[in-house]
């Protein structure tokens, strides 16, 4: 191997490294475990929680004309289920991120978008379950502004998912929570309350 083939290889191997830092370094810390934690709730066996629509049934006489069938879209919904009369407190898997949002604003950050698109592929995994979306904030401000950006923010992350992944809007839940609820051991006014949490039904 000659001086200028091993210079080329260095720099290949250095660009490859730099790569694979850049990557790991899109996701904050422990964001791969959460990944692989909300992975196992979505390929988790269903226990129900899901409420599903009354199946009808259409008796038709012989002197009556038949009616049409249902659109395919209807079907789907009523197979689907009703996420949106799911109550905020059905048993569910919480695993929560730390999704960055612009200052004041529920436009997310493109520092988040890498590790929300993670997250709406593990999402796609099972197509029929429900999924409620917490926006939550921590203590320091209006209380009343923190709940209202914290619904904007659970709402702006299921708008992103949705459209970046094409899922079913009906899927998901999004829900305010303000700084209603922090982490356990830490001070209600701790930047590290600002988080997203998703809850997968069943």
């Amino acid at each position: 191997m000659n001086k200028r083939t091993g210079f080329v290889l260095s720099a290949l191997v250095a660009g490859f490294l730099s790569m694979v830092a850049v990557s790991s370094a899109a996701f904050g810390a422990g964001d791969e475990a959460k990944l692989k934690e909300l992975e196992r709730a979505m390929s988790a066996p269903a226990e129900g929680g899901i409420v599903k629509k009354p199946r009808t049934r259409a008796i038709v006489f012989d002197n009556e004309p038949a009616q049409a069938a249902a659109p395919a879209s209807e079907t789907k919904a009523a197979s689907a289920g009703d996420c949106s009369a799911i109550s905020p407190d059905v048993k569910a898997t919480a695993v929560d991120f730390a999704i960055q949002f612009k200052v004041g604003s529920a436009e997310v950050a493109p520092a988040s978008e890498e590790i929300l698109r993670q997250i709406a592929k593990i999402l796609a995994l099972s197509p029929d379950r429900c999924v409620l979306v917490e926006g939550h904030t921590d203590a320091s401000g209006n209380a009343d502004r923190n709940m209202s950006l914290s619904r904007e923010r659970a709402g702006s992350v299921v708008k992103f998912i949705v459209e970046k992944a094409g899922m079913d809007r009906n899927r998901f839940v999004p829900i305010g929570k303000g700084s209603s609820d922090p982490l356990k051991n830490l001070d209600p006014r701790d930047s590290k309350n600002r988080r997203v949490v998703f809850k997968v039904v069943g």
